[in-house]
């Protein structure tokens, strides 16, 4: 049996599969075995993964009929896995060499940690880096200080109101950066929600969050492709499903939470109402915008909600005609 399984849900990914799978058997931790599941890629993506397998053991390909959701594909990855840890890797990202290495050294050296995890590079699919990483930007760890204890150089255990900084400030988990113990799912009667497109990892991470120790190795072990076929690439499908994603841990934790933890989560999700209400509007949809407007001004009132919400209320053409004033002033 493999110490770890890295499930990869795959969908017509050609061009990128090939370094996906390459990075994984470059790791300086080569204990693996790697899960490759096939969501019915109608281009060369099942040919690649396949000459790949013929020449790696360690390569288990899984096909199906196309599903439309990585949440799907995931969990028949999990299934027809083995390894005592679980790492996850999408078919456009790929992992730095010592990425298995370090994150199984942590979670052998503290018994009591469960899932560790990583900070995450990003680069675009012309393989031109971006400026710093995901929590980088974030100024993690030092906006989680409350939240973490460190216990070596580089190594934080988080403490057990994490939950509360996932929810209430930022969930930093991204798909490639945790490793976590195969026995964390078994409390889990659901692992990533079928019916979910968008944010079924974070729903998880929340739900393991509750009642797991958590980890963080603040290192860029993975990186994260940005190219146009991306799901999160559809901005309303995002940020609906970021919205039905914080609703229901809002729904499940809130008694977890702090008075201002629960003002600054609601605000939050008021924001993404706000957003979503603010593409709608861009589309001169001003129905749907006026109710996301109102969904927004429920959870947070602001001045920016308020003023849109007016705005919207004015005739179509007249907002068109200021739009294009705008554009003409600022050129």
């Amino acid at each position: 049996m493999p110490a770890i399984s890295v499930i990869i849900p795959v969908y017509n990914c050609e061009t990128f599969i090939g370094d996906a799978i390459s990075s994984v058997q470059a790791q300086t931790m080569q204990d693996f075995e790697i899960v490759v599941v096939n969501d019915g890629s109608t281009d060369r993506t099942l040919a690649v993964v396949e000459s790949m397998a013929r020449q790696d053991e360690r390569i288990k390909v899984v096909s199906q009929e196309n599903s439309g959701k990585p949440s799907i594909a995931r969990n028949v990855g999990i299934r027809h896995s083995s390894g005592e840890y679980l790492c996850f890797l999408d078919g456009d990202d790929f992992y730095l060499p010592t990425k298995l290495e370090k994150e199984l050294e942590v979670l052998r050296k503290y018994p009591t940690v469960d899932l560790v995890f990583h900070d995450v590079l990003e680069q675009t699919d012309r393989h031109v880096p971006m400026e710093g990483s995901y929590l980088g930007r974030a100024d993690f760890p030092a906006s989680a200080a409350g939240y973490l204890s460190m216990m070596e150089d580089r190594i934080y255990l988080c403490r057990k109101n994490f939950y509360n900084f996932m929810s209430a400030y930022c969930a930093t988990i991204l798909m490639s950066a945790p490793m976590l113990k195969r026995a964390c799912l078994d409390s889990q009667l659901v692992w990533f929600p079928e019916f979910m497109i968008i944010g079924e990892d974070i729903d998880l991470w929340f739900r393991l969050a509750m009642i797991y120790g958590f980890a963080y190795l603040d290192e860029s072990l993975s990186c994260y492709r940005r190219h146009d076929k991306s799901i999160t690439k559809n901005l309303e499908g995002f940020l609906k499903g970021s919205i039905e994603v914080h609703k229901r841990n809002y729904q499940r934790g809130c008694s977890l939470l702090t008075k201002a933890e629960r003002i600054r989560y609601k605000s939050r999700i008021g924001a993404l109402h706000w957003h979503l209400a603010y593409f709608f509007y861009s589309k001169y949809e001003m129905a749907a915008a006026r109710k996301e407007i109102i969904n927004s001004l429920r959870l947070n009132v602001t001045l920016k909600a308020v003023v849109t919400f007016f705005k919207s209320l004015l005739p179509t053409n007249i907002i068109r005609l200021c739009k294009a004033y705008s554009k003409r002033q600022i050129a």
